[in-house]
């Protein structure tokens, strides 16, 4: 494990598993994890015929998070995930403040799509989406312009992310301010002028509250065609991811860049 700011920590995991998923030429960036419950039981879900997992445990449901995979390493079969750090707070950080070598949780197949290949990109996302804007740039054209917008607490946690010369990065300091209680990402994405020449792509990640109102500022007033797009929210206010995905899907639109 290693802490790469105060408040993300990077957790290496290893084994049979992630040597199955690193070889898998039909593998996706997200992976679904699978938590202990409290009592440190952990119930995995059956694969089926048809591919679909069956949950012998309802409740097992309750104890599964989507995340980034943020590095690869198919010859050593291993594999980094970032969890933010919110102490007991959460399921997942609870989880990575106290594992330990050997610890273990069950991951299963997720989903995630890649950037749309384009001359410029507007990248806008908080901390929960610092893993996937991170493995995103890495992964861009050398000769991609652009603009990312990340949101996090302080100073202390920006990240000297690889990324093409041409796409700036500009961090956001909540300074304090509780998560997904600010405007910064919706004034800082309303203020950046998108080019008129070339093809644009812009993804947002982040509270529901700001993928809402940006996806109608892209389309209503940056007049960007929906298929140049992908908006999803990562987490709501007040709710779990389970909660979320049940109630709104995390306000998806699959009319947009959807592969």
């Amino acid at each position: 494990m290693t802490d790469v700011t105060p408040l993300m920590r990077r957790v290496t995991f290893a084994g049979a598993g992630v040597a199955t998923y690193a070889h898998d030429p039909s593998r996706v960036p997200n992976v679904k994890l699978v938590f202990p419950d409290p009592d440190g039981n952990l119930v995995l879900p059956v694969g089926s015929a048809s591919g679909r997992l069956s949950w012998p445990d309802p409740t097992v449901r309750q104890r599964v998070r989507t995340y980034t995979v943020r590095r690869l390493d198919p010859e050593k079969a291993e594999m980094d995930i970032d969890f933010v750090r919110h102490g007991d707070e959460g399921l997942a950080s609870a989880w990575a403040e106290r594992a330990q070598p050997g610890s273990a949780i069950g991951a299963a197949g997720g989903g995630g799509i890649t950037a749309k290949e384009s001359d410029w990109y507007l990248v806008v996302g908080d901390e929960t989406a610092l893993p996937a804007i991170g493995r995103m740039l890495e992964r861009l054209h050398p000769d991609a312009r652009g603009v990312a917008l990340v949101e996090i607490d302080n100073p202390a946690e920006e990240q000297d992310l690889v990324r093409p010369v041409g796409v700036e990065v500009r961090w956001l300091h909540r300074n304090g301010a509780p998560a997904g209680s600010t405007e910064l990402l919706i004034d800082a994405a309303k203020s950046v002028e998108l080019p008129t020449d070339g093809s644009v792509f812009a993804w947002v990640s982040a509270e529901s509250r700001v993928v809402l109102e940006l996806r109608r500022y892209l389309r209503v007033e940056a007049g960007l065609n929906r298929k140049v797009t992908l908006v999803i929210g990562y987490w709501r206010l007040n709710a779990t991811e389970t909660e979320y995905g049940h109630t709104a899907d995390h306000d998806r639109d699959f009319d947009e860049h959807y592969e």
